[in-house]
């Protein structure tokens, strides 16, 4: 595309016009109005590729903001910033602290280079080269300081004496170095630029990283006499030390345990037990190896966890806690209800979806585990403490009234009028017949079905469908 662009504007706009600074700059508009055609189509066009250019660039601002989102929580994750940069939105659970912080930056880059494209090229150019650089930096010394196990290695790799050397990895960091060092000393704008960014930055790392230092000086000490961390690789109820059929209630927001409290009060803890679960979702940024144990259990995880214990004690209950980092929270729930053999899993009312919706969410997740794989029962507890009920997989599902007196008027028209013996004849097998005939109505007439059930569809259900 940029080619091609470059070809025609030298084909149809005039050399004296073309060296313009206002067409350097603009060569895609200045050359629509050297098209042939009306005028004001010229400048409707014009106004297009002004429209396209917009919701490009708006494309690549969003998707550096959810790039140096996941970066800068992995950072934060890894104890170089403070946890108070990743600490959720009390509404929305997002990081808004840093979202909020890249905006930001974003916005103070252009005021400071004043949007020259040339300023913001040469800066982005200095700053991708030394990302590479580094990355490739960090790869060469995990080549030497992990010893595990490897998938694909960049050749070629020689060994002397039992040390391997790979040379293949080291060649293209050496490579990415000299362009990086070329860079640096010919684009001065965008060295300066880079190197106030970078000890703006390091200056930000130091100080977040020597208060979390302090923060956690007696951190495993406290969490120790507070709970017993257990690490495990998976999650096993005899290893949770909790019974078949337990209520797994799950938990994101220590200012919103409603569901917990209503749990907590229906059941008796001594005959059935009740798991309170954190999921420790790691998204985009979150690095190829497993979270070390203090980056699984975070203060925010010890804060959330106390007051869990908290309500359990003012019922005079006992609960078990388990906390797992997981990319999918709706899979890590099921995963884990199946693993700890659990009954029925109790949520919250998500503020960003309806409990339908959350049943649908977690009814895929729970399809597309392997087997074998248990029914359950899901809650949803709204703030007002009602609660929503739903089940995962196959099961007998809730007829109406209506249904239930069609169903009987059904077996009394074979019975009486038809005299197919009623001793030999039940209601099931009026179900049975029915399903039968829908099912091979579904493989000859597929259209007209769904559009059946599409027009009997519960409409309080939702937008979607109940599993």
């Amino acid at each position: 595309f940029t080619g091609l662009s470059s070809l025609f504007a030298v084909m149809l706009v005039p050399d004296e016009v073309r060296a313009r600074p206002e067409a350097i700059n603009n060569v895609l508009g200045v050359m629509v109005m050297y098209f042939t055609g009306p005028q004001m189509l010229k400048l409707l066009f014009r106004a297009f590729v002004v429209v396209v250019g917009f919701l490009m660039l708006s494309g690549a601002i969003n998707t550096a903001i959810v790039g140096s989102n996941g970066v800068l929580n992995r950072v934060s994750e890894d104890g170089v910033l403070t946890d108070w940069f990743r600490r959720p939105h009390p509404k929305y659970g997002t990081s808004h602290r840093v979202i909020n912080m890249v905006v930001a930056l974003q916005l103070l880059t252009i005021l400071a280079s004043r949007g020259d494209v040339y300023v913001l090229g040469e800066a982005y150019a200095f700053g991708v080269i030394w990302s590479f650089v580094f990355n490739s930096l960090a790869m060469l010394v995990l080549r030497f300081k992990y010893k595990g196990e490897r998938g694909w290695k960049v050749p070629p790799n020689i060994t002397i004496r039992g040390v391997e050397i790979p040379l293949g990895l080291a060649s293209v960091h050496m490579v990415l170095l000299t362009v990086a060092i070329v860079n640096l000393f010919t684009k001065s704008t965008a060295t300066k630029a880079g190197v106030v960014f970078t000890i703006g930055f390091f200056i930000l790392f130091a100080f977040s990283e020597r208060v979390n230092k302090r923060k956690f000086a007696n951190v495993e000490k406290a969490m120790k006499e507070h709970f017993q961390l257990l690490h495990h690789e998976t999650v096993e109820r005899e290893q949770a030390d909790v019974r078949s059929g337990n209520i797994l209630v799950t938990v994101r927001d220590y200012n919103t345990l409603d569901q917990l409290r209503w749990i907590l009060s229906q059941v008796d803890t001594k005959g059935t037990d009740v798991v309170v679960l954190a999921a420790r979702l790691t998204g985009p940024g979150s690095a190829e190896y497993d979270l070390s144990m203090d980056q699984i259990f975070s203060d925010y995880e010890q804060t959330l966890f106390t007051r869990a214990v908290s309500i359990a004690e003012s019922f005079g209950k006992t609960i078990s806690l388990v906390v797992v980092p997981a990319r999918d929270v709706w899979s890590a729930i099921v995963q884990t209800a199946n693993s700890l053999e659990s009954s029925t899993i109790v949520a919250g009312l998500s503020t960003k979806m309806t409990a339908q919706q959350q049943a649908y969410n977690l009814g895929k997740a729970w399809e597309a585990m392997s087997e074998p794989k248990r029914q359950v029962i899901f809650q949803v507890v709204k703030p007002d403490l009602e609660v929503e009920t739903f089940r995962l997989g196959p099961h007998t599902p809730d007829m109406k009234a209506e249904d239930v007196a069609l169903v009987h008027r059904m077996w009394l028209w074979a019975t009486r009028d038809k005299g197919i013996d009623p001793h030999k004849l039940h209601h099931c097998d009026i179900v049975t017949v029915a399903l039968a005939r829908l099912a091979h109505d579904m493989s000859s007439n597929p259209d007209e079905i769904v559009k059946s059930l599409d027009n009997s569809s519960d409409p309080a259900a939702g937008q979607q469908p109940r599993q």
